[in-house]
């Protein structure tokens, strides 16, 4: 039961980590055509800094376990 509890939380963080990538190009095409809101600049510097720590921490993990 522990187990499947990790696959679904694993399952998660990679949803998660898609649609923010895919969020963060929508942004970019949003910016590209026109300029963002104060809210949406936010979200755009958060998703572009959150992405790239995630995928470092992840890969620490990895080589940790």
């Amino acid at each position: 039961m522990n187990t499947f509890l990790i696959n679904i939380k694993d399952l998660a963080f990679i949803i998660i980590l898609i649609s923010s990538i895919l969020y963060l190009r929508s942004l970019k095409l949003k910016k590209w055509k026109s300029s963002l809101s104060i809210g949406e600049t936010t979200i755009y510097i958060l998703t572009g800094i959150a992405i790239p720590i995630y995928g470092i921490i992840y890969f620490m993990l990895l080589l940790g376990t």
